[in-house]
């Protein structure tokens, strides 16, 4: 049983609350790397991505959708998943997801001006609201760092989710020609600030960089 389900839109995830079950597919824990209590490790799309958040996150698997030839996985405090305190919690906490496509990246190192234009396009602002409208999404700020391209935006679609913060940091990037896309969102009862998300959000990129392979592959 999970609260959180996921509208996906032109390779951008989005978060949307629901109630009910989530069917997944059948795991392991030899798959999935289970780490006693908490799962804070999973290889994804054919196990070209592996999936690691910063130290305190673990993965909310009845949230997530892991098996096939692509992804999108839920990362929360260890505690909050496990129900035990003493799983540990993240300094800043609040939601982590990441979405990992099954087709080739669209060279987000060698185009971050045709992303830029994207994302600031009706188009992109759509794909990234919750409500699927281009004037809920206001960009604030972009950066092409660590390899990756960042987008800092104000989703105020109606509806949106009780308990998190409107502004949010999203980053996309290539990894072993699959396009990944992740996005850091904090709870209003625990804020943090811009700068601290966006830490959270380049700690998520190194952590899966450096748990993925290093060589795959790409047909």
């Amino acid at each position: 049983m999970s609260i959180w389900t996921f509208r996906r839109g032109l390779g951008f995830p989005v978060l949307v609350v629901a109630s009910g079950c989530t069917q997944l597919p059948s795991v392991t824990t030899a798959d999935l790397g289970l780490n006693r209590s908490a799962l804070q490790t999973v290889a994804v799309a054919k196990r070209t991505v592996v999936i690691a958040g910063p130290s305190g996150y673990c993965i909310d698997r009845a949230g997530s959708n892991l098996g096939g030839d692509s992804a999108f996985v839920v990362l929360a405090s260890c505690g909050s998943i496990t129900g035990n305190a003493q799983d540990g919690a993240p300094r800043a906490q609040g939601l982590l997801t990441a979405s990992v496509a099954k087709e080739r990246g669209p060279g987000v190192l060698t185009a971050p001006d045709v992303l830029q234009a994207y994302v600031t396009s009706p188009a992109g602002r759509a794909a990234m609201a919750r409500d699927g409208r281009a004037a809920s999404v206001t960009i604030l700020e972009t950066v092409h760092l660590d390899g990756a391209f960042l987008i800092r935006l104000r989703d105020t679609s109606q509806g949106n989710i009780a308990g998190v913060e409107e502004v949010y940091w999203r980053g996309l990037t290539d990894l072993n020609g699959r396009l990944v896309t992740l996005s850091v969102v904090s709870f209003t009862n625990k804020p943090f600030s811009s700068d601290a998300s966006l830490a959270t959000l380049r700690t998520f990129l190194a952590r899966i960089r450096a748990e993925s392979p290093t060589q795959v592959a790409v047909n």
